[in-house]
């Protein structure tokens, strides 16, 4: 089980980087594998569905869920669904929220909320958002292990700066998955970019880590520099948890 601090704080990074995760390796990084896929990661709990039926699928997994109209206000680290019809079919939307919600408007962070043309195909990363209540149909819970939040909680809003690394060796090669990665300078998102990698490009590393939540793979580049790039997510003990891409 996960405490509801570390998911927050899981999902804030992906929005922090750029990225997304895609649970079940289906039409990219959909809105609701950002739902589905810490609820399997983290609590095994293996939620159905499309975006408008995930409220079902929690109910039916036992979570805790609040649909709408309620007296209650979604707080930090609860997932929310909508109607949103595309084609005459409402598939729905969904986010989590990251901050307790005043009831007027809530603070999330979404996937798939990009507008791209190939969006029901390849999906779009994690993205910060604010929204009201229009079309929301309610919010859920995980199981969380932890007591609600106290009041002084405050997630980070980005990762702090920390550009030591153990670098282990390791020769291989490195897909770049549905969205593009930053190359930086240290092992930090607070680090200089130095080169981006689009989708499906390759990258050739001599050099492993983890640092700041993430697992990075280290190169030399044209400069003659040592370059880092984040493919993935890591727990509290360095063990890597999500990849953006493949390995070779």
């Amino acid at each position: 089980m996960a405490t509801r601090q570390e998911i927050i704080q899981f999902i804030i990074d992906l929005a922090n980087s750029g990225m997304g995760v895609d649970k079940d390796g289906f039409a990219g990084t959909q809105c609701a594998d950002l739902l589905t896929y810490p609820a399997k990661t983290f609590f095994g709990i293996d939620l159905w569905g499309n975006a408008s039926e995930l409220l079902d699928s929690a109910e039916q997994a036992g979570l805790e869920v609040h649909r709408m109209p309620t007296d209650k206000n979604p707080k930090a680290g609860a997932f929310f669904t909508m109607d949103a019809w595309f084609g005459g079919v409402n598939f729905g939307h969904c986010g989590a929220v990251i901050e307790d919600s005043d009831g007027y408007s809530m603070r999330t962070v979404e996937q798939n909320i990009d507008g791209n043309l190939d969006a029901l195909i390849v999906g779009g990363p994690a993205r910060f958002n604010s929204r009201g209540f229009e079309n929301v149909q309610g919010w859920f819970y995980l199981t969380y292990s932890d007591t609600p939040l106290s009041e002084n909680f405050q997630p980070l809003s980005e990762t702090p700066k920390n550009d030591e690394m153990e670098l282990i060796p390791e020769n291989g090669t490195f897909i770049v998955g549905d969205a593009a990665i930053n190359v930086r300078r240290g092992p930090s998102l607070n680090s200089e970019i130095v080169a981006v990698y689009d989708p499906n490009e390759k990258v050739q590393y001599d050099y492993k880590g983890s640092a700041n939540g993430y697992r990075w793979i280290s190169y030399i580049g044209e400069s003659g520099n040592r370059n880092y790039m984040a493919i993935g997510q890591t727990d509290e003990e360095g063990n890597r948890i999500s990849l953006w891409g493949d390995l070779e």
